[in-house]
């Protein structure tokens, strides 16, 4: 069912994911602490005021972005379907799987919502 193209993209996308997802799931938990126990939108200040570490933490940022769609997309053309079925997912990725939805988890732990950071930052008694 996979085609060519989607098999040379995957040979791309699935190595990548162990360069990007590390990086990105450290960087999303680091933010999510910073969102709970400091300032939710200065993040990282002492860091991202050094262009070099801005320019890394947005290159992880907008690369693991592109990773997710890549992911995605390669799902939508293996299933000509827009809506992947959780099947689908499965036939695509196969053992590779669990890479998505740990990236999934990751893209969860960044999105979440301001609110519920503060809440359990005072929970946690974070200084401020």
């Amino acid at each position: 069912m996979r085609d060519k193209a989607s098999e040379a993209l995957t040979a791309y996308v699935v190595p990548a994911w162990w360069l990007l997802f590390p990086s990105f799931l450290a960087l999303t938990c680091r933010l999510a602490i910073e969102r709970a126990c400091a300032e939710p939108y200065d993040l990282l200040p002492a860091l991202t005021s050094k262009p070099a570490w801005a320019w890394t933490f947005a290159a992880v940022y907008v690369l693991a972005h592109v990773w997710l769609v890549s992911a995605y997309l390669l799902t939508v053309a293996s299933s000509q379907s827009l809506l992947p079925r959780i099947r689908d997912w499965q036939a695509m990725w196969g053992s590779q799987l669990f890479k998505v939805w740990l990236m999934f988890l990751a893209f969860a732990i960044e999105y979440a919502p301001v609110p519920m950071w503060r809440l359990i930052g005072a929970a946690l008694h974070c200084p401020r």
